[in-house]
């Protein structure tokens, strides 16, 4: 055994209702005169359900490699894939061979040939059996790679992978094709890149859910291939000293067309095509001069989307008729004119400029089918002064606005045209009085203001407003070498309301507040650990809180069913809802070289309570409030952790 690497890394996550295992591992190593590899990729997740029941997804994809040199620039090559998808029970498996030629040092050209299967469910027969479909064949490809060769002054990166499969019945098909190409003309750079992109994937489907009864086989195959191109140019050259101009453009297809190539005689099928078409395009102007950096740049991109069903002149007039309609919902072609800009300098010898804003214009038209179609406009602007006042005290204010305005063409629609208007101060300071001490304060206030443009007879106004004001803070304390201290905090206070615009008033109907603390200790260096306690609060209006409490006979006993289980009746009434999470939290993270191990646990104990508005019934009044004081309490524990191991 020659010199040999390994490289595991593994994790796992345990959240409110998911559990995920992730395994990486990849292996390196030299047999004889074989350099082999292996790379396995394997994820699992489990999901409860409403029933606490499991329901679990696995994917694993394994990748194997082996090469031996025969030759001055030839090598034999075998390459193995194997692939697992647990929610589907398909079991794919492949196996090449082939010789890897390298004339130059940047070139590589390897062809393969070999077999594949594929092992999947097919389709649920008349009898309610679920038959497995096992398809092999031969299978070919090629791999094609250069990298950084310069031709004729231009530096080119080239990479083509292809593979094609005969799975009878079933094919398959990949092929990916990318390339880069740039060249220096004395200041100025020219660079593009190209990406062509073919696959084909056959699945067994049934043959209809219109006729599944009266076709002679209630399975066919349907054959999904899907083309994309992308290709981009940009230009970026000096104009006069710290001036530079650019241009780029953007170009994106993709063709998707689904058929049957062998579906069952008297059966309805549906083959349809689908064409992408974008085009993007940014001409601009770039400043740099010492502290000062700006940039100006107009945008204009185009993108239409088109759905067609190929096979209208099969199928009976109805049903094409239908399934054309469905398909014109999603067309649409969309236009985007739209500006850019961004500021940075230093004003005073301690303060620094920030500004940035762009504008949009968007053209979105659909088919008449499609009630869509609309106009919008976006400008959003940002506005920024940093003081550094001192080494020990840094202070920043930001300032944010947008303003949005959709305006819907059809008039079954034009009653949700609005304008949404938004502005947000966020000043923050940054306070270091010595090499063991950060402290760091920020506040916001946010208003956001929702009109609609008018207001059909009959109607009420829908008209909101949002207004918050947010604090915060973060304080660091080293108190030993290897040992430290952090609080973190936050208050948030937002108000929501029905906006009377033409007064600039509005109706409260609904206040969200927040509080939320993280005090924690850390030490360690290379065995680092960390325990502390979180604590959350959040209370909000609920229009129809349900509140159980139990029930009693006439001497106010509670009463139980034949189980010995309590029984109770329900209550909806609006009320305050507060939501009260508390809980240690820890983490131990290790590392020795490369190698590593992070484990973090939070046990979250949480509390749903209410303060019950309005009148309750006088009989069990005290039952009910306190019922509702005591809510809902459960226990969440949240667990994470991850290895990485690579021995030296």
């Amino acid at each position: 055994m020659a010199q040999s690497s390994l490289q595991i890394e593994s994790g796992f996550a345990r959240e409110v209702n998911q559990y995920r295992w992730t395994s990486v591992a990849d292996w390196q190593a030299g047999l004889a005169s074989w350099d082999l590899g292996v790379s396995n990729r394997f994820v699992s997740d489990a999901f409860i359900q409403f029933d606490d029941r499991l329901r679990f997804r696995d994917e694993n994809r394994l990748r194997v490699t082996g090469t031996r040199p025969i030759a001055r620039s030839l090598e034999a090559s075998v390459r193995g894939d194997l692939d697992w998808y647990g929610s589907s029970r398909a079991f794919t498996q492949a196996l090449y061979g082939g010789v890897r030629y390298r004339p130059h040092a940047s070139l590589t050209l390897e062809p393969l040939v070999g077999v594949a299967s594929d092992r999947r469910p097919g389709v649920p027969q008349a009898d309610g059996s679920l038959p497995q479909r096992f398809d092999a064949g031969p299978a070919a490809g090629g791999l094609l790679q250069m990298t950084q060769h310069n031709v004729a002054g231009y530096v080119l990166e080239l990479e083509a992978e292809g593979i094609w499969q005969r799975l009878t019945p079933r094919r398959a098909r990949h092929l990916n094709i990318s390339g880069r190409a740039e060249r220096l003309f004395g200041a100025a750079r020219l660079s593009s890149n190209l990406r062509v992109a073919s696959r084909r994937r056959d699945t067994y489907q049934a043959a209809s859910f219109l006729n599944r009864a009266q076709a002679l086989s209630p399975e066919s195959i349907e054959a999904t291939t899907s083309d994309t191109l992308d290709a981009g140019l940009q230009v970026m050259a000096p104009i006069i000293q710290d001036l530079r101009l650019l241009v780029q453009a953007d170009v994106r297809a993709n063709n998707r067309r689904i058929r049957t190539p062998r579906f069952p005689e008297e059966s309805l099928y549906f083959e349809t095509d689908f064409n992408r078409r974008a085009f993007g395009g940014e001409v601009g102007l770039i400043f740099d001069r010492g502290t000062t950096t700006a940039h100006l740049i107009a945008e204009l991109s185009a993108t239409t989307e088109e759905r067609r069903l190929s096979n209208r002149e099969d199928l009976p007039t109805s049903e094409a008729a239908r399934k054309i309609v469905l398909l014109q919902q999603a067309d649409y072609d969309e236009g985007v004119v739209g500006v850019q800009a961004s500021l940075r300098t230093l004003i005073l010898r301690l303060v620094t400029l920030h500004f940035s804003g762009s504008s949009r214009i968007v053209r979105h038209d659909t088919p008449i089918v499609n009630l869509d179609d609309r106009d919008e406009v976006y400008h959003n602007g940002q506005l920024g002064l940093s003081v550094l006042a001192s080494r020990y005290l840094q202070a920043d204010v930001r300032l944010f606005g947008s303003y949005y305005h959709a305006v819907y063409l059809n008039g079954e629609r034009s009653a949700e045209n609005s304008v949404q208007r938004s502005l947000r101060l966020r000043p923050s300071l940054d306070w270091r009085p010595g090499s063991g001490t950060r402290v760091q304060l920020a506040s916001e206030i946010r208003a956001t203001y929702t009109v609609d443009d008018f207001l059909l007879p009959g109607r009420k106004p829908k008209d909101q407003s949002a207004r918050e004001m947010r604090l915060e803070g973060d304080w660091e304390q080293h108190l030993t070498r290897d040992t430290g201290f952090r609080l973190t905090s936050s208050y948030s206070d937002m108000r929501l309301g029905r906006l009377l615009w033409d007064a600039f008033a509005e109706i409260p109907f609904d206040t969200l507040r927040t509080y939320s603390t993280w005090a924690r200790v850390q030490t360690g260096r290379r065995l680092r650990a960390e325990i502390g306690w979180r604590i959350f609060l959040r209370s909000d209006y609920d229009r129809a809180a349900l509140v159980r409490y139990p029930r009693t006979d006439t001497d106010g006993r509670p009463l139980h069913d034949a189980s010995g289980r309590e029984l109770t009746n329900s209550i909806v009434r609006p009320g305050r809802r507060w939501i009260a999470q508390s809980g240690p939290a820890a983490s131990v993270y290790w590392t020795r070289g490369l190698t590593m191990l992070r484990l973090d646990a939070w046990a979250n104990g949480q509390r749903v309570y209410y303060n019950l508005y309005g009148m309750l019934p006088a009989t069990s009044r005290v039952r009910i409030l306190e019922a509702a004081r005591h809510g809902t309490r459960r226990l969440i524990p949240l667990v994470s952790m991850s290895v990485r191991w690579q021995p030296r």
